[in-house]
């Protein structure tokens, strides 16, 4: 196998300067990493041909340029293609990226590569989706006003050219036009949950998504736990959800009514109408009435930091509450004493 790099290019991330600055980019890539081959992709999904034939070339270290989006899929990709010996690596474009986030790899370019050219790399865990089809994401997957915002993106706005200016756009958009169904939620061998007015749920690794730190403390529990961060939200319409949105944004939004934390390997949820599903902005699901989203260890290696931190503050109890406690207002305190 070729143990020189292959870089998947996304030319439109960054809003299109990657592409406008790619000889550029190239002259940095050499510095950090020697010799390498890349390709570029010539539109959505494309990532996950140029992957897959690149593997099959024999190459064991892919390398993306790009968005969570442009990453998930490859690494999507290399699961599917069953080859365990291939290693992961994320060059920052410069844009908000949750996975990037999640690892400890900074937003910045060089810093970025200067982790990838140290080599040090670890296995990660994976989340299994299926819905409409099978798809595995490595930070988070939702569904809801998240996911109605996220399939939305494939086909509105399109005048936005900033990834993450359109997503918040239509989240807003959504989250007041959204309108709840019932569900039934099932975590792992528990009681069935059921909801009659279903507003949201993100299941995840890391803590934070787009800037909101909906599962506070999770990128820490996830890997010391073996398990996914889930988050519920009920009986929630119009402004109040938007209230909920600006509390997310310090984690003021725990302990407030209709908010519900949780943890579990799988999670399958049954709505009375067929909802969107994403993860990381790919949609696995619109028309199916039930989605399952499980854990699934050691699915793919990835270069992270070598001494990386976590925030251990947050006290664990968070995730422990009944959800019959999510129906009123209480206090819960989010970090320990």
């Amino acid at each position: 196998m070729s143990d020189i790099p292959f870089i998947i290019i996304n030319p439109q991330a960054r809003s299109g300067k990657i592409g406008k600055k790619l000889e550029e980019i190239k002259k940095k890539f050499k510095q950090y990493l020697g010799e390498f081959e890349y390709e570029l992709t010539q539109g959505p999904l494309d990532e996950i041909r140029i992957a897959t034939e690149a593997i099959e070339k024999g190459f064991k270290k892919i390398l993306v340029c790009g968005g969570d989006g442009t990453a998930t899929n490859t690494g999507d990709a290399i699961i599917n293609s069953g080859n365990k010996d291939v290693v992961l690596g994320l060059i920052s474009a410069g844009s908000m990226c949750d996975w990037h986030k999640t690892h400890s790899i900074p937003f910045n370019m060089d810093e970025s590569l200067q982790i990838i050219a140290e080599g040090h790399y670890e296995s990660f865990p994976a989340m299994k989706c299926i819905g409409d089809k099978t798809y595995y994401s490595f930070d988070m997957a939702d569904g809801g006003f998240t996911g109605a915002a996220a399939a939305a993106a494939h086909h509105e706005v399109k005048w936005i050219k900033n990834g993450d200016i359109k997503y918040l756009w239509l989240a807003l958009k959504y989250v007041l036009v959204s309108k709840n169904t019932k569900a039934k939620i099932t975590i792992d061998d528990r009681e069935p949950i059921e909801i009659n007015d279903f507003t949201n749920l993100i299941v995840a690794f890391g803590d934070e998504i787009v800037g909101f730190k909906v599962l506070p403390g999770n990128d820490y529990f996830s890997r010391v736990n073996k398990d996914l961060g889930v988050f519920v939200l009920h009986k929630l319409k119009g402004f109040r959800r938007i209230i909920m949105l600006i509390r997310a944004l310090s984690a003021k939004h725990v302990g407030k009514k209709g908010v519900w934390l949780t943890r579990g390997r799988k999670v399958v949820i049954e709505t009375e109408r067929p909802i969107p599903w994403e993860a990381e902005g790919e949609i696995f699901n619109e028309k199916s009435h039930t989605v399952t989203i499980e854990y699934v260890e050691d699915a793919l290696k990835l270069f992270v930091p070598k001494n990386r931190t976590y925030n251990d503050k947050i006290d664990e109890n968070i995730y422990n509450e009944p959800f019959e406690n999510s129906f009123k207002k209480r206090k819960v305190e989010i970090y320990k004493k």
